[in-house]
């Protein structure tokens, strides 16, 4: 068993630290050969990317939860391949409708070609999606995360030959996207090709089968979108309020933030069936040791950020404007990687997924209020940028001091030092140079280490 997660963790550690290189290449290279328009549209491809993952109406998710902790020869191989063929094809047609009424309402034939190139997207992204849930759910992660390789590889290779040949059309960039995942999708279906020839497909399961998975995965997927929707509530609100460069170059700092929680991210994957197996007081435990783990290496990232700004302000002049936003928007990526690592963990093992859902819904609505008051009553993109900040820190305070009531563990004093040090770091890092934030950074994150070896003592 030890041998197994020690195995999927590197894998997964392995396919972030590939995806981290071609996240470097795409998101501090890909700006300097596009236009800011078309790097701006590129990120308005990746936003619309994000959230068609709804229209699987939590199948995969459902697939996911239900599976959790089996082992592959448990597995009802007809329910399975029931299930890829009939959600691939509902998924398909939803997807069709959507894309047509958008269509209708774009105002320019680049919007239109965008939301084509998201369908085409979304119908290998949905299918890969399916299963890698289904090998992450038998604990199988380190397959799914050689999916994940072949896609940042193929997509890195590409991406590499069209700078060198001076192409600046963000559709071919698009196009070559796409092709990562589909090979992506071939790849996860030829190693469960066993399982897939050995099933047989029956519409009549795959309708019965899907309706229950759907059941059961429909408050997480929601769940997901929700917690999507709190960041992309405050995008979409930019992208009209303020226009599409604006969103692009807010979307720029969000991307940059997200190197980090790429690697919280996956590890999350591969916790999940392996937590699934544990009895309530094993549980416990390892809830305590992530929480104080992540109290120590989490805020490391407010230090290295600040050198790394000054340097990539010298790479990007153009998206000066970006890596200044980063220095409000980088507690985002802190206290949602506590929630991916450790909260929507915890909640899906012990069945809480409603309750997620219900944390998420309040969050949005919190963030909707504060997002659309910093547009059309203070019109201030500042004020909306902090107003995505505050959400994502409520989300993780109230989820974290649910979730450790439930477990009977009280983890109060890192909430109040880990909001302490966030206000601290937005306020020196946009008052201070850069070395002497880093120092002042330093000094807290030491007494902060001692202020938390007092409570443990």
């Amino acid at each position: 068993m030890q041998k197994k997660i020690k195995q999927n963790f590197i894998f997964a550690f392995t396919a972030q630290a590939i995806s981290l290189i071609v996240s470097c290449s795409t998101n501090l290279v890909l700006p300097k050969v596009l236009s800011v328009s078309g790097y701006s549209y590129w990120q308005l491809f990746l936003f619309y990317c994000t959230y068609v993952p709804c229209l699987a109406l939590g199948l995969n998710d459902g697939i996911y939860l239900r599976y959790g902790g089996m082992h592959r020869q448990e597995l009802d191989k007809d329910a399975v391949k029931s299930q890829l063929g009939v959600g691939l094809l509902y998924q398909l047609f939803l997807g069709m409708i959507v894309n047509f009424t958008f269509i209708l309402f774009s105002h320019t034939a680049q919007r239109r070609l965008l939301f084509l190139l998201v369908l085409v997207y979304y119908f290998f992204y949905t299918g890969h999606n399916f299963l890698g849930f289904v090998f992450q759910s038998i604990n199988e992660t380190n397959i799914y995360s050689k999916s994940i390789i072949i896609v940042r590889i193929i997509f890195f290779t590409a991406q590499v030959l069209l700078m060198l040949a001076g192409v600046q059309n963000v559709n071919t960039y698009i196009t070559f996207y796409i092709i990562s995942i589909s090979l992506a999708f071939a790849y996860l279906l030829w190693m469960f090709r066993p399982e897939l020839m050995a099933g047989r497909f029956s519409f009549q399961k795959g309708i019965a089968e899907s309706w229950t998975s759907i059941r059961v995965g429909i408050s997480l997927m929601f769940a997901n979108i929700c917690s999507l929707l709190i960041l992309g509530v405050c995008r979409q609100i930019i992208d009209v309020r303020w226009g599409l460069i604006a969103f692009g170059k807010v979307s720029l700092s969000l991307t940059l933030m997200n190197f980090a929680l790429t690697f919280i991210t996956q590890i999350s994957l591969v916790l999940f069936p392996a937590l699934r197996r544990f009895s309530v007081d094993r549980l416990q435990q390892y809830y305590v040791k992530l929480n104080r783990g992540l109290f120590y290496i989490l805020p490391l990232m407010y230090i290295f950020y600040l050198p790394l700004a000054f340097l990539l302000k010298l790479w990007l002049p153009k998206y000066t404007v970006s890596i200044d936003y980063l220095a409000t928007v980088l507690p985002i990526c802190y206290f949602d990687s506590k929630m991916n690592l450790i909260g929507n963990t915890f909640f899906k093992v012990l069945n809480k997924q409603v309750l997620l859902l219900k944390i998420n819904v309040v969050t949005i609505i919190l963030s909707s209020v504060m997002e659309l008051l910093a547009a059309y009553v203070f019109n201030t993109m500042y004020f909306a940028i902090l107003g995505m900040v505050l959400a994502i820190m409520f989300r993780n305070v109230l989820a974290d001091i649910l979730l450790s009531s439930s477990l009977g563990v009280n983890i109060l004093s890192s909430e109040i030092l880990d909001i302490i040090l966030a206000i601290l770091f937005i306020l020196t890092a946009n008052s201070l140079s850069w070395w002497q934030a880093m120092l002042g950074m330093l000094v807290l994150y030491l007494l902060r280490g001692l202020v938390m070896q007092k409570k443990t003592l």
